[in-house]
């Protein structure tokens, strides 16, 4: 079929591409298939199925897929300059051009997720505990950054362009911990890692 390639990594071989990008051991865990955390059953639990049994997965470089959630995949892939957390429905292969590319980094991966399961209604306490289980140390700034965007939520449109913009501060945070993990502690306000 035009439009996409079968660029995915062997099945046999995903969890080791995974370790290979440096992935954390508690996303590793679900990605098997290990549910860490109630909050995670059948929303972010592996393994995967769609791009191993006849679905097509968008052109790019070779992509680790996590997991499904319903006809969405969501995996990872590594581009010259970083890794790219993506999704992409299976049903709409002609759309494969229009991927979405949720974040650069992990954190900005768990940030959009986190998303998602509080949209499911889950309450504070399951979002927190879910969110230590991952490692996911930004959910307290969600939630207040939620709070602040007030009624631009109220529409997919707005609601969208508040969730890019939370992913890219978070990927640029984390980013720059990373080039300069002692400077980054000091220059932020203790609360901004929460």
């Amino acid at each position: 079929m035009e439009g996409f390639s079968m660029a995915v990594i062997a099945e046999d071989l995903r969890m080791a591409a995974l370790q290979g990008l440096g992935v954390s051991e508690p996303l590793m865990r679900l990605a098997a298939g290990e549910c860490t955390h109630d909050a995670f059953r059948g929303r972010c639990l592996g393994p995967p199925f769609h791009v191993y049994h006849r679905a097509g997965v968008p052109t790019g470089p070779p992509l680790i897929p996590l997991w499904d959630s319903g006809d969405m995949v969501f995996g990872v892939w590594e581009k010259a300059d970083a890794l790219e957390f993506i999704e992409f429905s299976i049903e709409a292969p002609e759309e494969f051009e229009l991927v979405a590319i949720v974040a650069k980094t992990e954190q900005g991966f768990w940030a959009a997720r986190f998303d998602f399961l509080y949209e499911c209604d889950l309450p504070d306490e399951d979002l927190q505990s879910a969110a230590a289980s991952v490692g996911f140390r930004f959910l307290t700034r969600q939630l207040a950054s939620r709070e602040e965007a007030g009624e631009q939520l109220d529409t997919f449109q707005g609601h969208r362009a508040w969730l890019r913009a939370l992913v890219a501060e978070i990927d640029r945070d984390v980013r720059q911990h990373q080039e300069n993990p002692s400077g980054f502690r000091r220059a932020l306000h203790p609360s901004a890692l929460s």
